[in-house]
């Protein structure tokens, strides 16, 4: 039910617009100004008598006005809104990565007037549209880049346009693309080193996607360690889970089958790790009696399964609010902005490991 309480005389003659977007003319109408004049007091640009625009303010606080942002953005060639480029993959919203990233992004960006737009998009290079369409359309001050692929073509040739942007856990040698990203390959090396010291010396391997930085720094970091331990790993104790718990499950199911297990496994991320827990404890292998398990990322998950999950912590949303931060500041022109940004990681023991 609709109940109507009924304003003030003054005001009868707009019940019309109660019901319909009330626009500048409506307020300039009212005022008896010219549309320019309530433009002035709405941009703060432009000199205005202050009885003037005392009276504006009031009819539009009354009229309950809302500027059209847009139209607003594009007059003043800024539109303080933040576009975030993740990739549109099945139950992305649950990925716990993603949502750390999106909280720091969406702290740093309210503390600083801005909005944020959330875009899936199809990195994999089977659709024809891409990040780029969205840059083109002018509507973002700046753009952040989550899971960016190596190889993709369409970095370059954004770098080469106008739109500010920040890539998260990604690295570059060009000094034209700025990103944000933790310490990869230390991280995997603290994981070996903290094995080792547990008398592993089996250690096998689930890796990333091997067409992100990220995961190909961290394979580094482990190959580095196991050859300063003098260490053997054979072929299949390297697996390649791609950042998926089913197909780390998988994975895992072939290494039980092969009856050659290792005494630990090191898991390229966390979401891995689970899948490897799961595959384990299915075929009733003891965690961490018979495999130890390790993790990296420490997502929020990892303390609560069962057994809690040893890993390597990298700030993910501290990842989010530095990207967010280096993009303000480029859109900012601020000299003093970082090209990149490496950020520490810490080993978290818990039971699995």
């Amino acid at each position: 039910m609709l109940c109507w309480e009924p304003r003030p005389s003054i005001w009868k003659q707009h019940t019309r617009i109660e019901w319909m977007k009330v626009t500048i003319t409506d307020i300039a109408r009212e005022a008896n100004v010219s549309k320019m004049t309530v433009s002035r007091v709405l941009n703060g640009t432009g000199q205005v008598a202050p009885a003037t625009e005392q009276r504006i303010r009031k009819i539009i606080e009354k009229m309950q006005y809302q500027p059209n942002l847009i139209a607003r953005s594009l007059a003043m060639r800024q539109t303080n809104i933040l576009g975030v480029i993740i990739p549109k993959i099945e139950h992305m919203f649950l990925d716990n990565y993603i949502a750390q990233i999106l909280s720091g992004v969406t702290d740093v960006a309210l503390e600083n007037d801005y909005k944020i737009i959330l875009c899936p998009v199809d990195l994999s290079g089977k659709s024809d549209t891409s990040y780029l369409d969205i840059a083109r359309t002018k509507m973002l001050d700046g753009m952040i880049l989550v899971k960016t692929k190596i190889g993709d073509r369409n970095i370059d040739k954004l770098a080469e346009g106008d739109i500010p942007f920040v890539l998260v856990n990604y690295k570059s040698r060009s000094d034209q693309i700025h990103y944000i990203d933790s310490h990869n390959i230390k991280g995997a090396e603290m994981a070996v080193d903290y094995l080792y010291n547990k008398e592993h010396r089996d250690i096998a391997f689930m890796a990333g996607s091997m067409d992100e930085t990220n995961a190909r720094d961290r394979m580094k970091g482990f190959k580095k360690a196991i050859k300063k331990y003098g260490l053997s790993c054979p072929d299949c104790w390297i697996m390649y889970g791609d950042f998926s718990k089913e197909k780390a499950y998988a994975e895992t199911e072939n290494l039980v089958q092969s009856d050659n297990l290792p005494t630990a496994v090191f898991c390229s991320d966390d979401y891995m790790a689970i899948g490897v827990m799961e595959c384990l404890k299915s075929h009733n292998i003891d965690i961490p009696g018979q495999v130890a398990v390790m993790g990296f990322d420490d997502i929020e998950l990892s303390a609560y399964i069962i057994p809690s999950l040893t890993t390597i912590r990298q700030p993910i949303y501290e990842l989010g609010k530095s990207s967010a931060r280096m993009l303000l500041d480029i859109i900012s022109d601020n000299e003093q902005v970082e090209n990149h940004r490496i950020l520490d990681v810490e080993l978290i023991a818990r039971e699995s490991a």
